[in-house]
């Protein structure tokens, strides 16, 4: 029954694949159309600037753009524009269209005072332009677009990666276009309109489908559908304009105002989304994402869109503020990407420490700065060397900490060089994978030998007598005269750990202790016969002392493993159960076994097995032989069964979202798959007043039930199974039953061994809880589990 479904499920999932890899290439071979289209328009054309207005049969100058070429060479308002291209200016498409100089290589205007000048239109002296209008929307695309290959590269069959891919091909085009745009071309102006707000609507229905992804709801489907319907409204307005130029200064700020609100809305669902899921195991990806969200709008909100809408002018031109939006793409290629994601508590931490300490330093700079260059303390120049200032100098306390971190991280120490916390980093590095207790000593030995350049370095045992005071040099033959003379002088009785003793031939320092017995490490005098120095001291001090902590840990360790040896003998000899504390030790073990295992065959097997597919793909379609093609359709679908079974054992070794779903759901979703593969009719009580529990209790009441379920799968033959979770109190009470074959009791398996119904018993006996078991051949099979709350 497995077969066929998995079959038809991987069978769609290939054609799904295949259409979205034509939609993929579409996409792209549209975008680097519209990539080379916009960039040799702007590279053929400056931006000139210039709106005009017909005044009585003249095209009077209304209107001049900052950072135009207009205003580079001081054209005035109120001239008169009387050539555009050598023609008449009502001749010239922009000016006819859009009221606005444009496209032109020339341009003839009489000024104020009749005086009659040509200026030839170029890119000369615009140094500042191209890198605002050009290089950098350019670059922006490039990176968008290689980001969009690594991405489909390496997760292109996901739903939210091909979303994510559009959203940023979509604000890689909406960047370029808008210089196109404001050079009154028309493909230009109608991709800016579409990809606007359209990239983050874009954005949210990633947002659905990654959070969807991860089975958490996002936003709700009639939310998407309302959103959409708004925004095709809005695109619809937006290029009625582009054919009535009186409707285009409304419309700009119709689209102003719906993307100040799409970005309302989306902090709206993100702030909600967050206060829901802040605690669960996603919360630090979603405060990443938090961060994420405020860098890369709030620019484009409080320093251009908003200050437009109200002034007339933003405080930061667009295609500053929009350069911030750079921070989403890399954010999320991460998040995707990686398998892991960085410490945000401890980044945000720093952040408000360094953006304290640039404050006063970057306001001050800024100040004097624009004093010196005479730039106004409004205008928009001021708060682009503030903004750059400011992010400058926190990016360097960040680089400055790493860089620290690095270098002394890496500084191992040499001979001769004693400063405590490197020096320690370089013995624990060494000694890190001891497991004894001699062998960290033999560790212990060379690194004081090897750092404070000494011969005679011992380890001795000593042991207090019958006579107080008196302390006794073990093994005495092992050591010279002169030396068990000078340590037996000492009364050990006060001494503690780490301190360190002078004798006349060298140094004592404790290593291990107890209230009979003590373990000192006797150090020589170093060449020469010279004496320690104050640094060397500390340093023989501080790690005698860590040294102590560590050996003290060995010895817990070797006893714990001496105790599991005699229970283990004890139970095969007795047939005891294990000591709870046992039990919950080795079933943690067992646990974060299968966790990795579930990622070794994740990351490893699953992926290979993917990526056969592919190449199995791409050969099926290039062959021709029928014979040849029935062949590879065959090892394909054995293969995609592989890939179905390989998905499931990880479900099963590592129980997939339980943390987040809950314990009811969790099982659901369990009973849901077992019912797909089973030839049984499965009967299942689920209390859905059932909430959070302790993780220790979720996790032993899921394993039980998928091991009950999976053993009626491979032994019971059963035809009817039934399975019920109910609470009454402070008491969860867990009923199964089936009509199968039976089992003797007394052929249950040890349940460290297999994980048998005899683990079932051993999971729930060390959580305090009782189980019953009754079984007979051909009777069935049937449980009881009783596990009290307590407080809970």
């Amino acid at each position: 029954m497995v077969l066929p479904i998995s079959r038809l499920y991987l069978g769609d999932q290939m054609k799904r694949n295949s259409r979205s890899a034509i939609v993929f290439f579409l996409v792209i071979l549209i975008t680097i159309c519209l990539f080379m289209h916009f960039t040799l328009l702007i590279l053929k054309y400056p931006l000139v600037g210039i709106e005009v207005e017909k005044v009585q049969g003249k095209w009077i100058i209304e209107k001049i753009y900052d950072n135009s070429w207009a205003n580079k060479n001081n054209i005035e308002t109120g001239s008169i524009v009387t050539l555009v291209n050598g023609i008449d200016p009502a001749k010239h498409q922009t000016v006819v269209n859009f009221k606005m100089v444009e496209m032109a290589d020339s341009i003839t205007i009489t000024g104020k005072n009749s005086e009659i000048n040509t200026f030839a239109i170029s890119y000369h002296d615009l140094d500042l332009q191209l890198i605002v209008y050009l290089v950098m929307p350019v670059l922006f695309v490039i990176f968008c677009f290689f980001l969009s290959l690594l991405l489909y590269y390496r997760k292109g069959e996901e739903s939210s990666v091909q979303r994510l891919i559009l959203f940023l091909l979509s604000i890689g085009l909406c960047y370029l276009s808008a210089s196109a745009s404001a050079r009154t071309d028309l493909t230009g102006r109608i991709t800016t309109n579409i990809t606007f707000s359209g990239s983050i609507v874009l954005f949210i229905h990633f947002l659905k489908a990654y959070f969807t992804g991860l089975q958490l709801e996002f936003i709700k489907t009639r939310s998407i559908k309302l959103m959409n319907l708004c925004y095709f409204i809005v695109i619809s307005i937006l290029l009625s304009s582009l054919f009535y130029v009186k409707l285009y200064a409304l419309t700009k700020n119709i689209e102003l105002g719906f993307v100040c609100l799409l970005l309302i809305f989306l902090f709206t669902l993100f702030a909600r989304f967050y206060f829901r899921y802040k605690k669960a195991e996603v919360g630090g990806l979603l405060k990443i994402l938090w961060v994420t969200f405020f860098i890369a709008f709030s620019p484009f909100v409080f320093l251009y869109a908003i200050p437009y809408i109200f002034l007339g002018k933003g405080l930061l031109s667009a295609e500053i503020t929009a350069g911030f939006l750079l921070v989403i793409p890399l954010a999320f290629v991460y998040l995707q990407l990686a398998e892991k994601l960085f410490d945000i508590e401890f980044l945000l931490g720093r952040l408000r420490y360094y953006s304290l300490l640039a404050v006063p330093f970057t306001v001050v700079l800024t100040i004097i700065l624009a004093w010196s260059l005479k730039i106004r303390l409004n205008s928009g120049s001021f708060y682009f060397v503030l903004s750059i200032l400011f992010t400058g100098s926190i990016l360097f306390l960040y680089i400055k900490e790493y860089t620290d971190y690095k270098m002394k991280h890496h500084l191992f120490s040499q001979k001769n060089e004693f400063e405590t916390n490197l020096q320690l980093y370089h013995f624990f590095q060494k000694a890190k994978h001891s497991t004894k207790v001699s062998d960290f000593i033999s560790s212990l030995i060379n690194e004081i030998k090897e750092v404070l350049s000494v011969k005679e370095v011992y380890y001795v045992e000593i042991q207090a007598s019958e006579d107080e005071g008196i302390w006794i040099v073990c093994n005495k033959n092992d050591y010279s005269s002169d030396l068990v003379s000078e340590i037996e002088k000492i009364n050990w009785k006060k001494v503690k750990a780490g301190s360190l003793l002078e004798v006349r031939n060298g140094f004592c320092v404790i290593v291990e202790e107890d209230y009979q017995r003590k373990n000192i490490i006797f150090c020589g005098l170093k060449k020469y016969k010279t004496d320690l120095n104050i640094q060397e001291r500390i340093w023989l001090e501080t790690i005698a002392y860590f040294s102590s902590i560590l050996v003290e840990n060995f010895q817990l360790i070797e006893g714990l493993f001496q105790k599991i040896e005699y229970y283990k003998e004890k139970r095969l000899e007795e047939k005891e159960n294990y000591p709870s504390w046992l039990s919950k030790l080795l079933f943690a073990l067992s646990e974060k076994e299968r966790a990795n295992l579930s990622n070794d065959l994740h990351d490893t097997v699953l992926q290979d097995q993917l990526q056969l597919l592919r190449e199995i793909e791409s050969i099926y379609n290039k062959v021709t032989d029928p014979s040849l093609k029935e062949a590879l359709f065959m090892v394909n679908e054995r293969l995609l069964d592989n890939i179905h079974l390989i998905r499931e054992t990880c479900n099963e070794l590592r129980p997939p979202f339980l943390k987040e779903l809950g314990l009811i759901q969790s099982i659901q979703n369990l009973v849901n798959k077992i019912k797909l593969r089973s030839n049984f009719i499965l009967y299942t009580e689920l209390d859905h007043s059932i909430q959070k529990l302790d993780p220790e209790y979720e996790l032993a009441l899921y394993r039980v039930i998928q091991e009950l379920l999976n053993n009626a799968i491979k032994h019971s033959e059963a035809t009817e199974v039934s399975i019920s979770l109910i609470k009454k109190k402070q008491c969860l009470m867990l009923s199964y039953s089936d009509n199968g074959i039976g089992i003797h009791m007394s052929k249950l398996n040890d349940s460290f061994k297999t994980m048998g119904i005899s683990g079932i018993k051993e999971r729930i006996t060390c959580l305090g809880g009782r189980i019953k078991m009754e079984s007979k051949p051909n009777d069935g099979f049937n449980v009881l589990i009783e596990l009290g709350l307590g407080e809970m």
